[in-house]
């Protein structure tokens, strides 16, 4: 996205706490279902108002003339997985004696029991409807905490795209944390709250220096007034009616506790990278978090937009920012952190479709594998957390359901690793069986890219087939080396020079360690062609955060702690398996590709 130019009319110097209320009259009661009328100042076309018509911009010329060769290539692929029998040998005849057996047994059962999940999970799906908004008489009032670090010029757009929403102006409180920031971020603060001050209440405060995003959030929890606490991210846009949305469930449900929003990508057409989230990200919330709704069972609020009561916040919040693992203080992951705190007190959690922010994503390989690989480690972190109070009555509505999603979504932390190298050995053994590899993808990833299209209607889910692929190839890896670097808790990607690709010293711009954003990756391998010849794709499945994006970011992601030999140390530990499977079984492996050639015709 490119950066709002600069503006003039910064000559003034805020103090650094700045208390601006509403002018004198300015407010209008909202007594009824009317929403609020009030006029607002005029807009220029830098303002979020244009950002919230058209968010995604246009697609690059190139991108049609790609997505016509990426068709092909499906065409190709799937009939390729039909005609050579990849999809209709029989199972039988991938079974041999000993530890080959039990493997392909295990691929089998597990690709069965995943895709009665799916069912499961499409049959929840169907049913979900987001909740109609309450009257504004009805609405609570909200205080919208916004932490912000080396955030350049959006900032000032999502301001400003909070206090234009359309939400009672006495009913709302905006809270804006500069985590000390070595940019020209507080300028564009202070120019926000210039332009809003006439009609918001809104506060201002500039840290000495940066503590980490969970600390600047604590901060603002702090002084915060309302009956609702919302945060967002730095780089994340509001839609007009976002915030009434968001707020409804707790406003209709008194057994809901925190809702999360709808997360779209900004920039989407800004690189390969930005298009893969596009994808990922309307998987991750309009069918995951979609599914988990039927049940209230989001274990992830998103860090670009969460709707918490501030009465259990308050009651948490110490603990919350206190919390250790392994010895470390936790400053990531503490968008899941506060949802864990959350289920365990009993509460259930909710999904708001129709409550919609744009985030601005990282648009490098480089950037976009940071990400990744800070999601990991929270997600590996709650996750474990979770498990201390899964199997206690810790809530009475829809407990089982809960519990039945979590332990899939444990399952697929675990397994896949093992039969992603597995399958990965087996095609070094055979290359001939690349080409069977490659079709199943494709053949049983048309699964997800059809939930997508269903839910978007627009092309874009050739981008899919190409990312689930990729996956098999760049992403794999990260989560064996996640959970092998768990004590690293650096940000790795907050800043808008990190987003756009540029090197950076983390441990500079994040002295306490990072903080993890807005959920952790979600693998999906489409484990069902696993089950008929030992390849890996991705199969439907949540992890932190409930998002379905991918879960690990690829080998080639320079800025992680331990460098090269770390990276070759994960590897050796995640293929482990899979090197003493081919060393225990070579002579069986060779009969059984032998017997799919035969079979087959001679085709591999």
């Amino acid at each position: 996205m490119s950066a709002v130019p600069s503006l003039s009319g910064l000559d003034r110097v805020m103090t650094s706490d700045v208390a601006l209320r509403e002018a004198e009259g300015d407010a209008s009661s909202d007594s009824g279902p009317q929403r609020s009328s009030a006029p607002k100042p005029p807009r220029d076309k830098n303002t979020p108002a244009e950002v919230r018509r058209d968010p995604r911009g246009t697609p690059a010329a190139w991108d049609r003339p790609v997505k016509g060769i990426i068709f092909l290539g499906v065409v190709f692929f799937v009939g390729y997985a039909l005609l050579s029998g990849a999809v209709w040998t029989p199972t039988r005849s991938f079974f041999s004696p000993g530890l080959h057996m039990s493997f392909w047994w295990g691929m089998a059962i597990y690709g069965a029991i995943m895709y009665l999940a799916l069912a499961w999970r499409l049959w929840l799906w169907m049913r979900y409807r987001p909740m109609e908004s309450v009257s504004g008489a009805e609405l609570p009032k909200v205080s919208v905490i916004i932490p912000a670090y080396n955030e350049g010029a959006l900032v000032r757009q999502t301001i400003r795209s909070v206090a234009e929403n359309d939400y009672p102006r006495e009913k709302l409180q905006i809270i804006v944390v500069d985590d000390g920031s070595t940019d020209d971020t507080w300028s564009h603060i202070q120019q926000a709250v210039r332009e809003v001050q006439s009609y918001c209440n809104i506060v201002a405060h500039k840290a000495p220096k940066n503590g980490g995003k969970r600390a600047a959030l604590h901060f603002g929890f702090q002084r915060a007034s309302g009956d609702v606490f919302v945060t967002m991210d730095s780089d994340s846009i509001f839609a007009t009616d976002t915030l009434r949305n968001a707020v409804t469930p707790l406003v209709r449900d008194p057994r809901v506790g925190c809702v999360a929003g709808c997360v779209e990508v900004l920039n989407p057409y800004e690189s390969v990278w930005t298009r893969f989230l596009k994808v990922t990200f309307s998987l991750s919330f309009k069918f995951v978090r979609a599914y988990q709704n039927e049940f209230r069972g989001i274990f992830c609020t998103p860090g670009a937009l969460s709707v918490y009561r501030a009465d259990v916040v308050r009651r948490v919040a110490d603990e919350w920012n206190s919390q250790t693992f392994l010895g470390q203080h936790c400053m990531t992951g503490e968008d899941r952190a506060m949802t864990n705190l959350f289920l365990r007190e009993g509460w259930l959690t909710a999904y708001q479709e129709n409550a919609r922010v744009w985030a601005e994503m990282p648009a490098t390989y480089n950037g976009v594998t940071k990400m990744f690989l800070r999601w990991a480690r929270s997600n590996i972190r709650e996750t474990i957390i979770l498990q201390r109070f899964l199997m206690t009555n810790f809530r009475r509505d829809h407990l089982h359901a809960f519990r039945i999603n979590m332990l899939l979504v444990l399952s697929t932390l675990i397994v896949p690793y093992f039969l992603v190298f597995n399958s990965l050995a087996l095609v070094a053994m055979h290359p001939e069986y690349l080409a069977r590899h490659l079709s199943l993808i494709v053949f049983f990833g048309l699964t997800q890219a059809a939930i997508y299209y269903r839910k978007e209607r627009d092309s874009d889910w050739l981008w899919l087939m190409v990312y689930e692929v990729f996956w098999v190839i760049g992403f794999v890896w990260i989560m064996p080396y996640a959970a092998l670097t768990l004590k690293n808790t650096a940000w790795l990607t907050r800043g808008k020079n990190i987003k756009r690709g540029a090197e950076s010293n983390d441990e500079a711009a994040q002295p306490a360690a990072g903080s993890f954003t807005t959920g952790s990756p979600i693998a999906v391998p489409a484990l069902a062609g696993l089950a008929v010849a030992g390849t890996s794709s991705q199969v439907i499945s949540t992890t932190s955060r409930g998002g379905l994006i991918p879960s690990a970011a690829p080998v080639l992601a320079r800025p992680v702690r331990g460098g090269v030999p770390a990276v070759a140390a994960t590897m050796a530990v995640a293929a482990a398996p899979a090197i003493a499977h081919v060393a225990m079984s070579t002579a069986a492996h060779a009969a059984a590709v032998e017997i799919v050639r035969t079979s087959a015709g001679g085709q591999p």
